[in-house]
């Protein structure tokens, strides 16, 4: 039998076993970054506001 079925196969009556950790292996995701920007905007009237601030400072820089 195919070697990827078969362990497939033993992981699932690990599972059904009950003995999830050695059946499962969890990947880690990365944490969550966070910068000021995310802190700073919560709502849609700041992200407005946030984005005409940014519209009126490229205008000038032109």
């Amino acid at each position: 039998m195919n070697q990827k079925i078969q362990k497939k196969i033993d992981q699932y009556k690990k599972l059904a076993k009950g003995k999830i950790a050695d059946a499962v292996t969890v990947q880690k995701s990365r944490p969550q970054r966070i910068d000021g920007l995310s802190k700073v905007i919560r709502s849609q009237k700041d992200a407005d506001n946030f984005m005409a601030e940014l519209n009126s400072i490229i205008k000038r820089a032109r």
